[in-house]
């Protein structure tokens, strides 16, 4: 029994028919694909050929590459799917673990860092401290100088009025 559009071959047997089938496949498949692209008679029977499927040329036509599309149905057993998704599951928990150890090295080299430049700071406060306590020593041990100085110079003023003052009283008599 033949489909509705194949009623007019009815009457062809054996290999007539075969290649009367054949042929109207190919007029079938050239209307798909000049329906479909801007591909002329010639070039729709020319890829066709070349290709065996109208399917592939408008595929091609539309830059699908047949090769690069997937095979979805990947045929594996239930073990393989099973270890795929251990294996995935590994996979992710070690990212995870490498992700977390890069992690935590970074924050111990941020916070040596950290206690570094506290320890530089605490080290360049002492020194501005003891820098500070030796100028106010300096300055102590000045003043102290100027002081002994001064009273070294009344002293001697002193000493000397002292001196000068006995021959005064000896002068008028």
């Amino acid at each position: 029994m033949l489909p509705p559009h194949l009623h007019h071959l009815q009457h062809l047997q054996g290999e007539e028919l075969k290649a009367a089938i054949q042929q109207e496949y190919c007029v079938q498949a050239v209307a798909f694909i000049t329906r479909q692209t801007e591909y002329d008679e010639k070039t729709a029977i020319e890829r066709l050929q070349h290709l065996k499927d109208p399917v592939k040329v408008v595929k091609e036509y539309l830059g699908i590459n047949p090769d690069s599309v997937k095979e979805t149905n990947n045929a594996q057993s239930k073990n393989q799917i099973k270890y795929g998704e251990i294996r995935k599951f590994m996979d992710a928990g070690a990212k995870q673990y490498n992700m977390q150890m890069e992690r935590r090295k970074y924050l111990e080299k941020l916070q040596q860092q950290q206690e570094q430049q506290q320890q530089e700071q605490q080290e360049q406060q002492q020194q501005e401290q003891q820098e500070q306590q030796e100028q106010q020593q300096q300055e102590q041990q000045e003043q102290q100088q100027q002081e002994q100085q001064e009273q070294q110079e009344q002293q001697d003023q002193q000493q000397q009025e002292q001196q000068e003052q006995p021959q005064e009283q000896q002068r008028p008599q």
